[in-house]
């Protein structure tokens, strides 16, 4: 008995939307490690620690999730995503992590391209 709710993903395009989901993974874990580092205080740190990553997935549930209640067609759906790669690489290059940053935004840039390519509605 198995509770499948969609089409198995195999092949290329499996691949591609699962290494898609480790980097929105890994967008949510530099938004929150920069959050730690440029909040001045405890507290403040904490806080944006939270609220930057929150923020950011609210956005992604919204707009670009395939069960998005406001989901954007294409190339709008691309732009936000772009936006949100860019944006958490700036934020880890102000907080101190340039190459982490750089290497987020590229890598994030580059497999929502891919998916575009590869995972038709991914």
């Amino acid at each position: 008995m198995t509770s499948e709710t969609g089409p198995r993903l195999s092949g290329v395009a499996g691949v591609v939307l699962t290494i898609r989901f480790l980097t929105e993974l890994a967008l949510l874990g530099g938004l929150a490690l920069a959050g730690t580092q440029l909040g001045s205080g405890v507290t403040l740190a904490i806080v944006d620690a939270v609220l930057l990553p929150l923020v950011a997935a609210a956005i992604w549930g919204l707009f670009i999730a395939p069960r998005g209640r406001r989901r954007l067609p294409e190339p709008a759906r691309f732009l936000v995503e772009f936006a949100l790669f860019a944006a958490t690489g700036v934020v880890l290059a102000l907080a101190g992590w340039l190459i982490a940053g750089v290497v987020l935004a590229v890598a994030g840039i580059g497999v929502a391209a891919l998916t575009r390519a590869v995972a038709k509605d991914g």
